[in-house]
């Protein structure tokens, strides 16, 4: 195949040329392997693709169309590998990410359409899904997570904190009080968001810290608008109620209590970590996510 492809681009060069002395200067060759690939191809072909004398050379009309055929074969092969080429140094091409539905819709796909405003040959495609499956199986090149796998071959990259609260609507703390200290919390409604088996996410927290279940939902969102309705306590990503509680819809319960933060990661394939589409993204996010809290 190697020999193919040579006797293809000296002939398109001779072609071009019109003449073996200039194809062999302008491959780099002596004028003996240029005329040799030359006859090796007439030979395989079965036809003579040139006329030639000691002064002129010309192509036969086999070689016309051989030429028009050969000549934008190479043309779209040389025009392929400038596009690769060019991926290879800029980022380039479609970027798919998947990530949970709260962060997809309240932080990382602001933070996204700004990535794509500024690599305008970069195409983001985020999927915002229930559950987080591994990009390997799903397809996806990047997946933003809150917890890294415990046995994988992924790649996983921290990208910043993901620091936690308990929280209630005012209207709830008014009518139930407010909590002094985590045991006063057994005696309160809650609001808790279950994981995928449908046991409440505890992870990273203490372990005499009690949640009751008085609503429970596999729904960030959802557990948020519960407890903006006065439902009861809730513990929420501080990023998903930063603006509730700025504005005072919410109100942090036992703000003085330090819960431990779950990182932020960035999960991937060893050999997507290698596009500059997906470097570049991953440079962005370490500078963002960090500052999400």
């Amino acid at each position: 195949m190697a020999d193919r492809y040579s006797e293809l681009v000296s002939f398109v060069r001779v072609a071009e040329a019109g003449s073996l002395s200039q194809a062999a200067v302008r491959l780099g060759l002596s004028l003996p392997v240029v005329s040799r690939r030359l006859a090796q191809l007439e030979a395989r072909l079965g036809v003579a693709l040139v006329r030639r004398n000691s002064r002129h050379l010309s192509l036969t009309e086999e070689g016309e169309i051989f030429y028009r055929q050969a000549g934008q074969a190479l043309a779209d092969m040389e025009r392929a590998e400038t596009v690769i080429r060019t991926r290879a140094f800029g980022p380039a091409g479609t970027l798919k990410v998947a990530t949970t539905l709260a962060f997809g819709r309240r932080r990382l796909g602001e933070l996204l359409q700004r990535f794509a405003r500024a690599h305008a040959d970069v195409t983001v495609h985020l999927d915002s899904v229930p559950t987080l499956a591994n990009p390997v199986e799903s397809g996806h090149d990047l997946v933003i997570s809150f917890a890294a796998p415990p046995l994988s071959s992924l790649i996983c990259r921290r990208l910043g904190s993901n620091p936690r609260v308990l929280c209630a609507a005012p209207s709830y703390l008014e009518r139930r009080g407010r909590p002094q200290a985590v045991d006063d919390l057994a005696r309160h409604e809650h609001v808790v968001v279950l994981d995928e088996a449908g046991a409440v996410l505890r992870e990273g927290l203490p372990e005499g810290l009690a949640l009751p279940a008085g609503l429970a939902t596999n729904d960030a969102d959802v557990a948020r608008a519960w407890a903006l309705d006065g439902a009861g306590v809730a513990l929420h990503s501080l990023w998903e109620v930063a603006e509730d509680l700025e504005s005072g819809a919410l109100e942090a319960v036992l703000p003085d209590l330090e819960l431990p933060a779950l990182p932020v990661v960035a999960l991937f394939e060893p050999r997507q970590g290698q596009t500059p589409r997906l470097r570049r993204c991953l440079q962005f996010l370490a500078h963002q996510v960090p500052a999400l809290a």
